[in-house]
């Protein structure tokens, strides 16, 4: 004798790359460590075998290449007016990319940048770049630096969250008391006495000077020094 129908599970949708794709980011931005399992991600999927993603994805590193193309996706590039505010819109819109997304950094420097929407991006800056005739090694240097800022800043916070759930401390709160035994001991023995000095005092926790942006400010300072001044006062006209 059959069961009846209500006590049989309906099988899943259809699966599609994108449904696959929206999952695994989910799953990632919901993990510390920004991890995704393709066996975690098929029984999320309500699919009975991980090899069933395989047929959409092509692998674990097709889904980590389609997740960080969506991504970029996020990112901006402001144009027509200038080489600076193109690659600050660069850098703002993936700074705020990666906040949302932490785990996209590290697959920003293991996956190459070869999607549709990472290819358009880079297209789009160095077309801010081209009136200034710099060469080419040049050009691609300028949006690799403001990329490596949004890469490396999104790793360090990717970094900082998986250490903080590591070690049970989510707050700052937490992690200075966590610290303030092994400080005072620091402090009692002598050895380090600026940098102890420096952790006594109240204003250690006030707000820094290297924001995200102002980093991104000074590294188009000096980006700016490289163009030649002819290149430049031609641009501004």
């Amino acid at each position: 004798m059959n069961s009846p129908v209500w006590y049989e599970t309906p099988a899943p949708p259809p699966l599609s790359r994108e449904r696959i794709v929206a999952a695994a980011t989910e799953l990632a931005d919901a993990e510390p460590s920004g991890e995704v399992t393709m066996r975690a991600l098929a029984a999320r999927l309500g699919v009975r075998s991980p090899m069933a993603l395989y047929r959409y994805v092509g692998s674990k590193d097709g889904l980590a290449d389609l997740m960080a193309d969506q991504v970029y996706g996020r990112f901006a590039v402001q144009r027509g007016e200038g080489w600076r505010p193109a690659l600050r819109s660069l850098g703002a819109s993936g700074w705020t990319a990666v906040q949302r997304h932490p785990w996209f950094a590290r697959l920003a420097f293991a996956r190459p940048p070869l999607g549709p929407n990472a290819l358009a991006l880079y297209d789009a800056a160095l077309a801010e770049l081209d009136p200034l005739h710099l060469p080419a090694a040049t050009r691609m240097g300028f949006v690799n630096t403001v990329l490596g800022h949004v890469f490396g800043s999104g790793l360090a916070l990717l970094e900082e969250r998986t250490m903080r759930a590591g070690i049970g401390s989510p707050t700052d709160a937490d992690l200075a008391a966590s610290a303030a035994p092994y400080l005072e001991r620091i402090a009692a023995e002598g050895a380090h006495p600026h940098f102890s000095r420096w952790a006594a005092d109240p204003d250690r926790h006030a707000a820094a000077p290297q924001t995200f942006e102002a980093i991104l400010d000074w590294l188009l300072d000096g980006l700016g020094s490289l163009i030649p001044r002819s290149a430049a006062n031609q641009h501004r006209q």
